[in-house]
């Protein structure tokens, strides 16, 4: 019996040791797995302030776009790439004529009040860019007063155009309003209207606490589409890149936009950052003013254009100057358009070259005081930039070029008014950087009838040029259109009627706790949160491993 005692113990005893073993096991092969976080917040910094939350007026400040881009929607979206992807409209269709369009709605779209999106929303917002008192930007409300609108019925509404115009799909990006929070408003009313400040849309976000230090917006819960991860997005304000460098260092926040190459090369040697960038639909340009023959009489000559290019490294320009954050341009079509010529040859650098061009043209020192002159006129003018750090800079740098070649160039620097500057022509040459839509279609900016009242700042007066215009912005089939802008680039290559520099990129760093975080193409700067859906924060969970199921097992 005492025998049969002692076994039994040294049963239960071997039995304890093997389920402490087993447990042992379990514990040691169980693992903590990082995963996304359900709530999580994104923390940026940005430079300035929102004023005007409403994506109609908020053209000229990009912290509104910032804002407004997450609230709003418009029919489309671009991809920056030239592509239009259907966002509150559900699909369209083009008549044969190209001067009809026909969108239907999205019938499951509420806004952030629960409110039911429909086409009497679009066609409010329409109506107010139509009129003659709308406040925002003059450009779109031409276009738009040109286009008769109906609404077929709750979810379909038509467009008629005079005529056909193939950049008119891409101005149905802007952003809708709400006609049942907005009422009988008249445009002239927008800028004053309390919605401003408290908008409501169909997008993403909505505002939830908005101070004058930051805005916090919160995930809209009648959003058609996925929210993701990110459940807040607090924007904070700060005076200039260095006070938002320097809460991204104290990790105040968790992202911010590198406006500045002294910011990007701060940043770049730190650890815990990831850096991404982008290409932007714009360029850098020099504008001649080719209005003014007696005043600048050295404009007036192609082979002179055509010189003052050639002085100009825009490589060393890039590397330089730009810390390699730019692409060169060659002419005035975007490299990654259907529309653009890669087999076009723009004139290289080449100081030699262009020193014998200027002597051809008559220009040279004659008095020995190192500036050219010709006919008693000296080469000299004033080349006008705002006092944004980095076209100062890029005016600095050609100012230098040309003053190697015998040529007086002095900088005027303004700090507001710019724009009113050069659309008075109240200028010898202006450094413009110029924001270009995503169809190739240049019209407004060289064509003849632009040069009083519209964007042909440089004011290029050429019949040939503009036939080619004409004919690619009426021409509907893609494949004809191409031909007219081919011989449009060939002229303009030609004729040199302003120095096209080199596209701006847009750079942005996170912090390497936020994930999935990828810059495509953009049009404007606030595209970089068209993929936020894909970001998200990481939290540390415990799992269940193969040991728990092993055990599992056990017990069936």
């Amino acid at each position: 019996m005492g025998q049969y005692v002692r076994w039994q113990a040294l049963i239960a005893l071997i039995g304890v040791i093997f389920l402490a073993t087993y447990l042992n096991s379990i514990a040691i092969v169980q693992q903590v797995e990082v995963v996304p976080a359900n709530r999580g917040v994104f923390r940026e910094g940005v430079v300035g302030k929102p004023q005007l939350l409403n994506p109609l007026l908020a053209f000229y400040n990009p912290v509104d776009q910032d804002v407004a881009s997450l609230i709003f929607e418009g029919l489309t979206r671009e991809d920056g790439r030239g592509n239009l992807i259907p966002v509150l409209a559900q699909d369209w269709s083009v008549s044969r004529d190209g001067r009809i369009y026909v969108f239907s709605l999205r019938q499951d779209v509420l806004w952030a009040d629960g409110e039911a999106f429909t086409a009497d929303d679009v066609l409010f917002t329409l109506n107010l860019i139509q009129s003659e008192d709308f406040p925002g930007d003059p450009a779109l409300q031409r276009l738009w007063q040109s286009v008769e609108i109906e609404k077929i019925d709750e979810y379909t509404i038509r467009f008629v155009l005079s005529e056909p115009l193939p950049s008119f799909l891409y101005h149905t990006t802007v952003g809708i309003l709400p006609r049942h929070s907005l009422g009988q408003i008249e445009a002239g009313d927008l800028l004053a209207h309390p919605f401003n400040l408290s908008p409501v849309g169909t997008g993403p976000f909505q505002i939830k606490e908005a101070t004058d230090r930051y805005i916090l917006l919160e995930t809209n819960p009648n959003y058609h589409a996925r929210t993701g991860k990110i459940r807040e997005v607090r924007l904070h304000f700060y005076s200039d890149s260095n006070a938002a460098r320097h809460a991204l260092e104290r990790q105040e926040i968790d992202g911010m936009a590198l406006t500045t190459f002294t910011t990007l090369q701060q940043l770049q040697p730190q650890t815990g950052l990831k850096f991404f960038s982008t290409s932007l639909p714009r360029y850098n340009v020099a504008h001649f003013n080719l209005q003014a023959p007696e005043a600048l009489p050295f404009f007036q000559d192609r082979m002179v254009r055509q010189a003052l290019w050639k002085l100009i490294d825009r490589q060393e320009l890039i590397d330089t100057v730009l810390n390699g954050q730019a692409i060169l341009a060659n002419g005035p079509i975007l490299p990654w358009s259907w529309a653009y010529n890669p087999n076009q040859k723009y004139p290289d650098y080449a100081p030699e070259e262009a020193a014998a061009l200027l002597a051809e043209a008559g220009w040279q020192d004659f008095d020995g005081d190192g500036i050219r002159e010709k006919e008693g006129a000296r080469f000299q003018f004033l080349l006008l930039t705002n006092n944004d750090p980095v076209q100062h800079a890029v005016a600095s740098y050609l100012a230098e070029q040309w003053v190697k070649a015998g040529i007086a160039v002095s900088l005027e620097t303004v700090a507001d008014d710019l724009f009113e500057r050069v659309s008075q022509r109240q200028f010898d040459m202006a450094l413009v950087d110029t924001q270009l839509s995503g169809d190739p279609d240049p019209y407004g900016l060289w064509h003849q009838s632009q040069i009083e009242g519209g964007q042909n700042v440089s004011g290029w007066d050429s019949i040939n040029a503009s036939h080619m215009l004409e004919q690619g912005r009426l021409t509907v089939d893609r494949n004809e259109r191409i031909k007219f802008y081919y011989t449009f680039q060939q002229i303009f290559a030609d004729e040199m009627p302003a120095l096209i520099l080199y596209h701006p990129t847009y750079s942005y760093v996170v912090r390497d706790n936020i994930k999935g975080v990828q810059l495509g193409a953009m049009v404007f700067p606030s595209g970089r949160f068209k993929t936020i859906a894909d970001w998200y924060t990481l939290t540390e969970q415990v799992i269940e491993t193969i040991a728990d199921q092993r055990l599992d097992s056990l017990n069936e």
